[in-house]
């Protein structure tokens, strides 16, 4: 039962680690994955955004460069100008847009590549040059965009691995909690079942009393009990008058019957701490009580020899009453006094047989002589 039960707790503990190990991976990848997403978003706003606006910035100071130039010098060489904002705008416009974007871009494009040659104006450069600042502008509109977009994304993400997170600690939790529940249960059933076992193991199974066999274990101890608390204790022997012709009379069915009514009655009266009760065999019952003395034990006596006559069990066989009666035997041990526990049982019984001799239905202490 326990190897079974530490089997079946191993697995699951098993199971559990497997699961805490399984939702840690998903929780890291799904971390990672949001993670690169968001690294995508920024490198979008970062290169689609801010790198474009610094191209325009160099086209717009390019342009007006060329034209201090014009104004300066009438033979301007407009071929360097030139090749540095083709390079520039052509970074620019290759660069990724919307299809929104891309319309406005197309627009500015034309104006660019219009004024590329060595026969344009003044004011043609200024209208380009208005055109790159709207577009600045433009960007910087779209930039705002982007940045609202990613804080909501990234809010998004944030609450999306949280509550993730909050749902595999709860699926976690839950089964943690089964698992212990489980363990719980298995663990009280386990110990109901022990209880169970060894409470059978020392138990009479018809009458329920204590068996021969814990009978043995706790008067052999009795002495030792008796002197290491200074008790003055009482071995008592008890037997049914006439069982067997109780059980020719009235069949070996109601003599089963008999026995455990016997067996209840003192398993009642003796109820107390330090009072034990015992089938020693057959119709025979055997008593042991703790911390007592001969007041007390004789007073027990005749309680119990009353209790058992009073059950008023009919039985017609017997030489000494019309109803079913013990004969009783008991020897007190004094503390100290070393009587070994044979000795003890040989003088319970022989007192037992006293009683027996005198008529029955009657109990005797042994005394010294």
């Amino acid at each position: 039962m326990k190897k079974e039960f530490y089997k079946s707790v191993s697995f699951k503990l098993s199971v559990l680690s497997i699961i805490i190990l399984l939702s840690l991976l998903t929780s890291a990848f799904m971390f990672n994955s949001q993670i690169d997403k968001l690294k995508k978003r920024i490198d979008y706003i970062y290169f689609g955004n801010y790198i474009p606006v610094l191209k325009l910035h160099t086209i717009d100071d390019t342009y007006n460069a060329l034209i201090e130039c014009m104004k300066k010098y009438k033979r301007c060489d407009r071929s360097s100008y030139f090749k540095k904002i083709r390079s520039e705008w052509k970074y620019y416009n290759n660069a990724y847009k919307s299809d929104s974007e891309r319309m406005v871009v197309n627009k500015v494009d034309k104006s660019v590549m219009n004024s590329l040659n060595n026969e344009a104006k003044i004011p043609v450069y200024n209208s380009v040059i208005n055109e790159i600042n709207f577009l600045k502008e433009h960007e910087k509109k779209v930039a705002y965009k982007k940045r609202k977009e990613f804080l909501e994304e990234y809010s998004s993400i944030k609450d999306y691995l949280f509550y993730n997170m909050i749902i595999l600690v709860f699926i976690s939790f839950i089964f943690i909690a089964l698992i212990i529940y489980s363990i719980i249960k298995k663990d009280n059933q386990l110990k109901i079942l022990t209880k169970k076992y060894k409470l059978e193991a020392i138990t009479d199974g018809m009458t329920k009393l204590y068996n021969r066999k814990y009978f043995d274990k706790i008067f052999d101890n009795m002495p030792f009990i008796s002197n290491a608390n200074k008790w003055k204790c009482a071995f008592i022997i008890l037997d049914i008058d006439f069982f067997k012709q109780y059980n020719d009379t009235y069949g070996h069915d109601m003599g089963d019957v008999t026995l455990k009514a016997v067996a209840s009655t003192l398993k009642k009266y003796f109820n107390k701490e330090y009072e034990y009760v015992f089938r020693l065999g057959g119709e025979e019952f055997g008593v042991i009580l703790f911390d007592t003395d001969e007041a007390i034990l004789e007073e027990c006596l005749k309680d119990v020899n009353k209790s058992v006559e009073s059950l008023n069990i009919e039985h017609k066989n017997s030489k000494i009453s019309s109803v079913v009666t013990i004969s009783i035997g008991a020897i007190i041990y004094e503390p100290n006094s070393y009587v070994s526990c044979n000795r003890l049982y040989k003088l319970a019984d022989e007192s037992l047989y006293k009683s027996k001799e005198n008529g029955r239905n009657q109990y005797t202490i042994y005394k010294e002589e």
